[in-house]
């Protein structure tokens, strides 16, 4: 499941069931979102998958993104996930406020 941020001084938050879905949720979103919250290994297209099929979206293509994943950090899908871009990693099992306040320091960052 996705978590996708849109803009707005509460976070809307929007959910796809799969990465998939999440693509085609941005794809029709005319605004940037805020942010995307994504987990590494997914049934439908892996964390770097993802990535790349955002990275390609015009209006959403410097979206700041916050992966979730029990990888670990030098495992291939973690090494390409940051490569492409990751502002975030969230390492299970994580807690809703420690998730909260890392989507919070990415929201605040300047270059998200």
């Amino acid at each position: 499941m996705f978590g996708l941020a849109f803009p707005n001084a509460h976070h809307q938050l929007e959910q796809a069931e799969s990465g998939r879905h999440a693509i085609e949720l941005l794809r029709g979103s005319a605004a940037p979102f805020d942010a995307v919250l994504l987990d590494l290994s997914m049934p439908d297209m892996n964390g770097p998958e993802f990535i790349r099929a955002l990275r390609r979206l015009p209006v959403h293509g410097r979206t700041p993104i916050v992966l979730t994943t029990a990888e670990a950090d030098d495992s291939d899908l973690m090494r390409e996930a940051n490569a492409l871009g990751v502002s975030g990693v969230a390492k299970k099992p994580w807690t809703p406020q420690s998730l909260r306040t890392l989507v919070q320091r990415v929201l605040d960052s300047p270059t998200g």
